[in-house]
């Protein structure tokens, strides 16, 4: 049955930035500024991979009943722009079974009824033409996406800053060293507020204010 599997809860994530979850990776993990939001809807889930056929989209229509609830479906269509592998009547099949957004290294279309239904699409581009229904592709392997490498399972992140993949292995340092960014970054915006110089209160003349 179509989002059937359910994964864990990482609704703590919702409140993390996709920027400070790239600070607390030390900067990585963070997909080309290529990859960006098209419908302005935020998303954070576990990643579930395809690899498809560049300009074609039969592997994608196949695979959506193969995908878990609570599952963000992250594919490699190889960042080829000119012929769109996405559109609404995916967005629609993919939110029936539970998918909570996309992330296509290639392009979309019907972006304004996307943004209508609030499914949230980040994508390299957007294209009117559209895809090929005739190839293969590879389903929960290792992929690239936006420059990054992708797992199933890592935890993927998009806002309007771009998307973040946390490893699996890490998400639970990451949300813990987020947590504690948060904060500092709270009372460093406090200073700032108050009239102390960005320099003096993140420590870049030499000291740190407390």
């Amino acid at each position: 049955m179509t989002g059937a599997r359910v994964h864990p809860d990482f609704s703590e994530w919702s409140e993390i930035p996709a920027a400070i979850a790239s600070d607390c990776l030390d900067r990585f993990g963070a997909m080309s500024s290529a990859i960006r939001s098209l419908t302005g809807v935020n998303m954070v889930g576990p990643a579930h991979t395809l690899r498809t056929v560049v300009g074609d989209n039969l592997s994608i229509h196949r695979e959506l009943s193969a995908i878990a609830a609570g599952s963000v479906l992250v594919v490699d269509a190889g960042g080829y722009d000119d012929r769109a592998v996405w559109g609404e009547v995916l967005a629609l099949a993919a939110r029936a079974g539970g998918v909570l957004g996309v992330v296509i290294d290639g392009a979309v279309r019907d972006v304004d009824a996307m943004s209508k239904l609030g499914f949230p699409v980040f994508a390299r581009g957007v294209c009117p033409a559209g895809p090929h229904k005739a190839g293969g592709g590879l389903s929960a392997v290792p992929i690239s996406c936006g420059g990054v490498a992708v797992v199933p399972g890592d935890l993927i992140l998009g806002d309007a800053d771009g998307v973040v993949v946390v490893p699996a292995a890490r998400i639970a340092v990451t949300a813990e060293r987020a947590r504690a960014r948060l904060a500092q970054e709270e009372v460093w915006k406090q200073r700032i507020s108050a009239g102390i110089a960005s320099a003096v209160v993140l420590g870049l003349d030499g000291t740190r204010e407390r």
